[in-house]
């Protein structure tokens, strides 16, 4: 199949996956100097090609330099971007081996390439999700296009596409032993718990993350214990506090039916006698 986009003649020369809503391709163009080759995705189902029409010409301009050209073919809406080289960040991990500093820079590589892609976030989030995730020899993340739009979701916004960026950054950290690891727990709980509505915050929690670790003192260490230990320590003092409530319940009570609170004699009967000598004689 040849397309004619302007002065481009685009022929494809791989097919890379026929789905239910669109099919990627990749293709040469023929007109231009040298091997030149671009990323093609066709999506055929009609309302899902316009939803996607009009998230990218309705988004900024950063966006908008993403892709090539879009055009439309026959029934089908065509998006046309660079191609890139595969290199999976999946596969790095399992061809060579990375220590914690490299995942730590590869994190926070991530999570600025996410920053700043200037792709809808729709179209992020399903990149993250499909592990369009590569790197170069350099360590440097760059995002592919191959992707299979069946589970587009219009309504995704930052926050999902940061919280999934997070998950993946805690993934690779996860896989080591390592003391400079607890540093990230905060990044997992807050991961788990509310997730993160911008980028910018991910990534000042990843180069917090990041500095050095320092030995804490000891008031530091037992601010850090009541802090992390509040919850618990909140619900003892609650606990404690009920029952002195209703100890002194009960001691009201009694003194009201008895005229007398019956525990303390305890105290004043043994002041009674001293020795083998009764105070009462």
């Amino acid at each position: 199949m040849v397309y004619q986009v302007g002065k481009m003649i685009l022929q494809q020369t791989q097919e890379v996956f026929r789905g239910k809503v669109n099919d990627v391709f990749i293709c040469q163009d023929m007109a231009g100097e040298g091997l030149v080759y671009y990323t093609v995705i066709m999506i055929h189902d009609r309302v899902l090609a316009k939803k996607v029409m009009d998230l990218f010409h309705k988004t900024d301009k950063q966006a908008r330099n993403k892709y090539v050209a879009d055009f439309t073919w026959k029934e089908s809406y065509v998006i046309v971007f660079n191609h890139v080289k595969e290199r999976k960040l999946e596969q790095f991990f399992s061809s060579e081996v990375a220590n914690i500093n490299e995942c730590e820079q590869l994190g926070l590589n991530l999570a600025v390439e996410c920053l700043a892609s200037g792709m809808p976030y729709p179209l992020l989030y399903l990149q993250l999700k499909q592990g369009e995730v590569n790197i170069s020899k350099d360590k440097s993340v760059y995002l592919g296009y191959c992707l299979n739009l069946e589970d587009f979701d219009e309504t995704i916004g930052e926050k999902e596409c940061a919280t999934l960026c997070a998950q993946k950054i805690f993934g690779l950290i996860a896989r080591f032993n390592s003391n400079r690891t607890t540093s990230y727990k905060l990044l997992e709980k807050r991961t788990l718990k509310s997730g993160y509505q911008r980028f910018t915050d991910l990534y000042k929690d990843l180069k917090m993350a990041m500095l050095p670790l320092k030995k804490e003192g000891i008031i530091s260490r037992i601010r850090k214990f009541f802090r992390h230990n509040q919850d618990r320590i909140f619900r003892l003092l609650l606990v404690v506090c009920i029952l002195l409530g209703l100890l002194a319940l009960a001691m009201v009570i009694s003194q009201i039916i008895f005229s007398d609170v019956p525990f303390l004699r305890i105290f004043v009967n043994t002041f009674k006698a001293i020795g083998t000598e009764s105070l009462l004689q």
